[in-house]
C-alpha cells in the first residue's frame, strides 16, 4: 500500500508510478540481500499476520487500557466534541481536535514537536501536493490544520528523525501508525523517538490522481494544480458535505466534490487497491484516534464535531484537565456510539472484507491474510452487487483517468466513469433507504427537541 516502512527499513527509496501511488523501488530493495528483504518484510503492514493489530496493540497499549472491543480495540474512553480555545474548530477539517492533540502535547513540553502531513510545493503533474514534515513550534503546528485526502510515504521522515533527534507525536491512518509501531519493535532510536501516535479515522487512501482528477473536473488542468483543501467549512456548508477548493496560479475554485466524477468519497474512485483489503477503521493501534462523530446529536451543527477514542493515560489526563479549564467541549460517548458514528467503514472492512476474501479465495487468487474470515458475514445479493461494483469503480477510475492524462483528454475518465457510477449510485440508493430514513427522522427529533 505504499507506506515507506520497507524503505526505511531496508535504506532503499520509494517511487511514485502512473497511478499517482507510492510504491517501493523493488530493483533497489532486491539488489540490497536478504537480510534488507526480511527487514522490509517484516515492517510491511499487509504481510505477517500474526503482528496484526491485535498484536500491536496489546505490545503497546493492554498496559494503559481497561477496555477492549472487537471494533475499536483497546480504550480507557471515548469521546465526542470539540476545542473550544483559540482557532482550532474554524481552522480544522471538524472539531479541531486534530491539530489541538500536537499542541497541546508540544506546550506542556511533552513532545518537541508534530510529525504531520504537510504542504509540498508541486513541479511536475504527477508531483505529490503533500509530504510528512516536522512542526516545532506551535504556528506550525497550527498551520499542519485540515485533513489531507492525499498517499504519504514514511521513509522520508522516519530518516529525517536520524538528524533531528526528539520527543513527537506522529499523525497518520491506521496502516501507517501500524507500520511505525512494527518499526517500533525493531527499532529503538524510533521507538524513543515517536512517543506519541494519532491515528486518523480512514475510509481508505486516495491517489494524487485523484486530487488532480476533482481539479481538472473544475477546469484546473494537472500541470497547473498548484495547491488543494479537501474540505472547506463556510456559511450554508453542512458537517457533512466535503466541499473543496483547487488552486492554480491564476484561479481558486470551490466545489462539492460529490458534484465531480468520481468525487463521491465512499464509492471508490481512484482509491489504492490495498485498501480493500483493511480491517481497522479507527487506528487500534494509535494512542488515540480522531475522527468525525457522525451522530444525530453532532450532525446539526456545521461546524463539526470530533469522536476521539482515547488509549494513553496521559493523553487521558490532558483532555480531562482541558475539560476542567473550560479548553475543549466533550462528553462521554461508548463503543456503540463510536461503532456508529463510522458505521461506514466497519460495514466495508467486515462484510465487505469478508466478501472481497471470499471472491479471492474461489478465484484462487493471493490475497493478505486478516482477522477477518473469508464469507464470515451473511450479505443479501443487492449487497454483494454493490462492494463488486465498488471494486469495479477503483479499477475503472484508475484505468482510465491515466489514459486522459495520456491523452490530456479528462472526458475519457468522466464518461467511463459516469457511466458506471450511475449503476452503482442506483444500487446504493435502495440498499441504504432504510438507514436514511431513520437518520433523518433522528435529526428531525433533535432539531424539535422532540
Amino acid at each position: 500500500m505504499g507506506c515507506g516502512a520497507c524503505a526505511f527499513s531496508a535504506g532503499t527509496g520509494m517511487n511514485i508510478n502512473k497511478y499517482g501511488e507510492y510504491t517501493p523501488d523493488l530493483d533497489a530493495l532486491n539488489e540490497k540481500g536478504q537480510e534488507a528483504l526480511e527487514k522490509a518484510q517484516f515492517v510491511c503492514p499487509s504481510l505477517n499476520p500474526s503482528y496484526n493489530e491485535d498484536f500491536l496493540a496489546t505490545e503497546f497499549l493492554a498496559d494503559e487500557n481497561s477496555n477492549k472491543s472487537e471494533y475499536i480495540g483497546y480504550y480507557e474512553n471515548v469521546y465526542g466534541g470539540y476545542v473550544k480555545e483559540a482557532d482550532y474548530r474554524n481552522r480544522g477539517t471538524s472539531g479541531g481536535f486534530g491539530t489541538w492533540i500536537g499542541a497541546a502535547l508540544f506546550q506542556k513540553g511533552m513532545i518537541d514537536g508534530v510529525i504531520h502531513v504537510k504542504e509540498t510545493k508541486r513541479e511536475n503533474p504527477l508531483d505529490p501536493f503533500f509530504k510528512y514534515g516536522i512542526s516545532t513550534t506551535l504556528d506550525e503546528i497550527q498551520n499542519g490544520a485540515r485533513t489531507k485526502y492525499h498517499v504519504i510515504e514514511l521513509s522520508e521522515i522516519l530518516n529525517l528523525i536520524r538528524e533531528k533527534p526528539g520527543k513527537y507525536l506522529l499523525i497518520g491512518v491506521p496502516c501507517m501508525v501500524k507500520a511505525v509501531r512494527r518499526v517500533q519493535l525493531t527499532d529503538p532510536f524510533v521507538k524513543k523517538s515517536i512517543k506519541y501516535t494519532l491515528s486518523l479515522v480512514c475510509g481508505h487512501l486516495k491517489s494524487i490522481n485523484w486530487t488532480l482528477s476533482l481539479a481538472w473536473g473544475k477546469g484546473i488542468v494537472p500541470e497547473k494544480a498548484t495547491k488543494f483543501k479537501y474540505r472547506t467549512k463556510g456559511e450554508g456548508i453542512s458537517a457533512r458535505a466535503y466541499v473543496f477548493t483547487a488552486y492554480s496560479d491564476s484561479q481558486e475554485i470551490a466545489e462539492d466534490s460529490a458534484k465531480v466524477i468520481g468525487g463521491k468519497f465512499n464509492q471508490g474512485a481512484l482509491m489504492l487497491e490495498a485498501c480493500n483489503f483493511c480491517d481497522d477503521v479507527v487506528g487500534e493501534t494509535a494512542d488515540i484516534t480522531v475522527g468525525d462523530a457522525w451522530l444525530p446529536q453532532f450532525e446539526i451543527d456545521a461546524q463539526g464535531t470530533n469522536m476521539l477514542i482515547v488509549r494513553n493515560r496521559e493523553i487521558n489526563e490532558l483532555l480531562q484537565q482541558s475539560i476542567k479549564e473550560d479548553r475543549v467541549n466533550l462528553v462521554d460517548l461508548t463503543e456503540a456510539d463510536a461503532k456508529y458514528a463510522q458505521a461506514g467503514g466497519f460495514r466495508q472492512r467486515r462484510e465487505g472484507l469478508s466478501f472481497r476474501l471470499g471472491k479471492m479465495d474461489k478465484q484462487n487468487k493471493m490475497r493478505p491474510e486478516k482477522r477477518i474470515k473469508a464469507n464470515s458475514h451473511a450479505l443479501t445479493q443487492l449487497r454483494k452487487t454493490i462492494y463488486t461494483m465498488r471494486e469495479g469503480v477503483t479499477t475503472v477510475s484508475r484505468e482510465s483517468f491515466v489514459k486522459a492524462l495520456e491523452n490530456n483528454d479528462y472526458s475519457i475518465y468522466n464518461k467511463r466513469l459516469k457511466i458506471y457510477l450511475k449503476r452503482l449510485r442506483l444500487l446504493e440508493v435502495a440498499s441504504s433507504a432504510p438507514r436514511y430514513i431513520g437518520k433523518k427522522i433522528a435529526t428531525l427529533r433533535l432539531k424539535n427537541n422532540i
